[in-house]
């Protein structure tokens, strides 16, 4: 489903930053970004939540590959990759010739990585792990890059989403995939919810044309050009 009616003018908007909250959310980690609270990590510890046997029905991440509209061949990037579910998904579209670049903070996350890259063929997975702003990735390499329920955990949205546009291609998509904020049929803790508004309003900020918001189960699906 395609949602309309949540979207701002960008021209009501002032410049996003940083501010630190004196008394944050619990789940928070005490600072905001474009006036939104950001939200603690999912550690390492939580990849069993990833890898569960309910996430495909649950969140139709089978419907998230299918709208992604991959072709074999293509460079794909899955930042905050976490354990690959999406990655190898994503993996296995763009075969034989493609190559999809996986990046992870965490250095247990990556340890998992290397393990999934290692039943696809040779090349098809380039694992890097990032910094907090750097996402170690080459320059106009991807032609979509997605960020399943990462981007709100950032501590760095704006530097990390800088690095993100310098490694997608001209032209070349960026996906946010973030659960549905406001929504009581969504089981997730508020902090670690977006609304497409916000999330188009960080995002064209730092110059994304916005394309495009679908709805998932749990999720939406909110795709700009990068410029």
């Amino acid at each position: 489903m395609l949602l309309t009616g949540l979207l701002l003018g960008p021209s009501s908007w002032a410049t996003c930053a940083y501010a630190t909250i004196p008394n944050p959310h619990p789940d928070g980690i005490g600072k905001s970004y474009c006036e939104r609270q950001i939200s603690k990590v999912m550690g390492w510890q939580g990849a069993p939540w990833l890898e569960r046997p309910q996430r495909l029905q649950e969140e139709r991440t089978d419907l998230l590959i299918q709208k992604l509209n991959l072709k074999p061949g293509m460079v794909v990037g899955d930042i905050g990759a976490g354990t690959g579910h999406i990655a190898q998904m994503m993996a296995e579209k763009i075969g034989p010739n493609g190559v999809a670049w996986v990046v992870d903070i965490q250095p247990q996350m990556i340890k998992m990585l290397q393990k999934k890259a290692e039943g696809l063929p040779k090349g098809r997975m380039q694992i890097r792990q990032s910094s907090e702003k750097n996402l170690n990735l080459p320059d106009r390499i991807l032609d979509v890059a997605i960020m399943v329920d990462v981007y709100h955990e950032l501590e760095y949205p704006r530097e990390t989403l800088q690095s993100l546009m310098k490694a997608v291609k001209k032209g070349g998509k960026i996906v946010f995939v973030e659960y549905r904020a406001f929504d009581p049929d969504v089981p997730i803790k508020p902090l670690h919810t977006m609304s497409v508004a916000q999330v188009q309003k960080e995002a064209e900020d730092l110059g994304l044309k916005y394309e495009k918001a679908e709805s998932l189960s749990w999720q939406n699906m909110i795709t700009f050009i990068n410029p």
